[in-house]
């Protein structure tokens, strides 16, 4: 949980537009810096979404930075059997019924999902391009969620098959905000190929009200404050050749970008 520290330098100062800021996750790892310079517009409404694109892929991510580093998610891995629905509204409800009867069960508990799809390679299923599910659930007790998934997913599913019901859900704690990167990195945000026919979102949010976000605080800069900071920002992730024309965005311990407003700029 962030500390406070920030809330007292939020707005310190009001500049006319254009104006430099950073804004700050505290508690999470999101950090996004704005110089102020006048740019275009943005990229436009989102198109039909057809797969896992780079944009998906950075959005995923931002949006995990936003959540509070110190509270651990557990890692759920959802199959289907080898015998499955080619629908991919089927597939689309199946995930949405489950978030559903978690939410009954699990008071305070969400969600973030991911959809991937891999060939069979073995069973009746072999040859076939099946989907999965990677989900990171918060606010749920491990043990009562390892006790109650297999049930739930097989009923939702509506498979007959008693291997599926053994082999068809994963849950894995997670002890580290180190082990939920690496999680994320593999599995939740690994691109991936979809099929030629998929249309819809690779990845969503169940719960979003129940998820804990870190505190955000948004920091005035002068323009050359800004560029000091962005400076910083690319030793943190080492992400030479960037844009830094609308901006800075980058994952890395929030509360460490803190520290350096307030002891190398002068920030009280």
């Amino acid at each position: 949980m962030a500390d406070g520290r920030g809330s007292e330098l939020a707005g310190r100062i009001e500049y006319d537009p254009p104006q430099a800021s950073v804004t700050l996750s505290l508690g999470g790892s999101l950090v996004e810096a704005k110089t102020g310079i006048s740019g275009g517009l943005g990229g436009g409404p989102r198109g039909l979404v057809t797969g896992f694109s780079s944009a998906a892929r950075r959005r995923l991510m931002r949006f995990i930075a936003s959540l509070e580093r110190d509270v651990r998610p557990i890692f759920v891995t959802l199959t289907y059997p080898d015998v499955f629905d080619d629908s991919h509204a089927k597939w689309k409800r199946d995930i949405d019924v489950f978030g559903k009867r978690l939410k009954r069960q699990f008071e305070g508990a969400g969600f973030v999902w991911r959809i991937e799809f891999k060939e069979r390679q073995t069973g009746k299923g072999a040859g076939r391009v099946a989907p999965h599910y990677h989900l990171l659930v918060y606010g749920a007790p491990y043990r009562r969620l390892l006790a109650w998934i297999k049930d739930n997913w097989w009923e939702v599913v509506g498979s007959n098959d008693a291997d599926h019901y053994l082999a068809g859900t994963a849950v894995e704690k997670i002890y580290s905000y180190g082990g939920v990167m690496r999680y994320v990195g593999k599995y939740i945000a690994k691109e991936d190929s979809y099929p030629d026919d998929w249309q819809g979102k690779a990845w969503g949010v169940v719960g979003r009200s129940r998820l804990p976000f870190a505190v955000k605080v948004v920091i005035s800069l002068t323009e050359q404050e800004a560029i000091k900071l962005i400076r910083l920002g690319r030793k943190m992730i080492k992400a030479k050749g960037r844009s830094f024309t609308f901006g800075l965005t980058w994952i890395v311990n929030a509360e460490r970008v803190l520290d350096y407003l307030e002891w190398c700029m002068g920030f009280t």
